[in-house]
C-alpha cells in the first residue's frame, strides 16, 4: 500500500515543479535561436531583369528584418544573461553579434552595388 502512495506523491511533485517552472518562463528571456542564415542570393546584374532585382531587393530586406529581429532578441537576452558571463564571454557574445550585424551590411552593399551595376547596364543599353 505504501507504493501507490508514494506515487501519487512523486506525481503531485512533479506536476507542482511543472507548474512552478511553466508560470517561470513568462518572465525569461526567450531564446533567440541561430543567427539568420539564409541570405539571400544577389542578382547578376549584367544579366538580371527588373523582376529579378526586384526579388534580389525584397529577399534583402526579409533577411535584413529577420537579422534586426534576431539582434534585438539578443539584446533583450543579455539583460539577463550578462550578470552571469565572464568579461570574456561578454565580449565573444558583442563580436558574434557584430559579426551578423556586419554580414549583413556586406549583403546589403552588394545588393547595392548590383543595384548600380543593373541601372548602369539597362541605361547604357537604352542609349
Amino acid at each position: 500500500m505504501n507504493t501507490p502512495r508514494k506515487n501519487r506523491l512523486s506525481a503531485a511533485s512533479l506536476t507542482l515543479v511543472a507548474a512552478f517552472l511553466l508560470s517561470g518562463t513568462a518572465f525569461a528571456a526567450p531564446d533567440c535561436g541561430d543567427p539568420p542564415l539564409n541570405e539571400p542570393a544577389i542578382p547578376q546584374a549584367s544579366k538580371a531583369t527588373r523582376e529579378s532585382m526586384l526579388a534580389g531587393v525584397n529577399a534583402v530586406k526579409a533577411y535584413s528584418g529577420a537579422v534586426d529581429t534576431w539582434l534585438t532578441c539578443k539584446d533583450r537576452r543579455s539583460v539577463e544573461v550578462f550578470q552571469w558571463m565572464s568579461e570574456e564571454q561578454r565580449t565573444r557574445w558583442e563580436e558574434d553579434l557584430n559579426k551578423v550585424h556586419e554580414r549583413r551590411v556586406e549583403v546589403q552593399r552588394q545588393m547595392n552595388e548590383a543595384i548600380r551595376e543593373f541601372n548602369k547596364v539597362n541605361t547604357d543599353s537604352n542609349s
